[in-house]
């Protein structure tokens, strides 16, 4: 296979893996708070992704061979985080009345995404197993240098997509509160079921099955 049918395979595998588009609507609830802080938080996301992936490409197999991380442990623990920022999404992030009283229901205030943007957003929820996976094996295909030239090649393309779906689907959309709280908790259930499917896709690699 040449460099460029491996590049363009390699981009079409990670684009839908990252996927940079449809995770704008998170990413929208996510800041629905910090409106004016979106391009930096992008920003973050990107440098982040880019960093995991262009290094997996590079060195991925190697470092986690010599920092004994296995990618289905990585998986579960990835995944349990995942799925715990899914569930506070679908609760809206508050505790019961049996938890804390009348106080539970009161309005906490804006809340921040600073310590969410690069974990759970940016690893593992876009850059997660599945993706860090693809680019070692992507990396690891083909004669000499093409694997990972294609790996590159197709991690650049698809963090220069970043915020495509990030900064311009956000900006489109105004809706309305009724509306955002119904898309946060649908949200946050998609966010919960793919952390779970993250954790089970471990445990499947971790020891082997199937």
């Amino acid at each position: 296979m040449s460099t460029v049918e491996l590049t363009v395979q390699a981009t079409i595998s990670l684009v839908f893996l990252v996927d940079p588009f449809l995770r704008g609507v998170f990413f929208r609830l996510l800041t629905e708070d910090e409106p004016e802080r979106r391009r930096e938080y992008v920003g973050r996301i990107m440098m982040t992704i880019a960093v995991t992936l262009g290094g997996a490409a590079l060195v991925g197999k190697e470092l986690l061979d010599l920092v004994g991380i296995d990618l289905g442990a990585f998986g579960i623990a990835g995944g349990l985080v995942l799925a715990l920022m899914g569930f506070e999404m679908l609760f809206g992030g508050a505790p019961t009345r049996a938890q804390g009283g009348a106080r539970a229901h009161q309005d906490p205030g804006p809340k921040s995404a600073e310590e969410s943007i690069v974990v759970p957003y940016a690893i593992p929820f876009m850059a997660g197993p599945g993706a860090i996976t693809a680019v070692i094996t992507i990396s690891s295909s083909g004669s000499g240098w093409s694997g990972p030239i294609a790996a590159l090649i197709a991690v650049g393309i698809t963090v220069a997509l970043i915020p495509v779906g990030h900064l311009l689907l956000a900006d489109r959309m105004n809706p309305s509160p009724q509306t955002t709280a119904l898309m946060t908790r649908f949200g946050g259930l998609v966010v919960a079921t793919i952390g779970i499917q993250l954790m089970l896709g471990g445990v499947k690699t971790y020891f082997g099955i199937g």
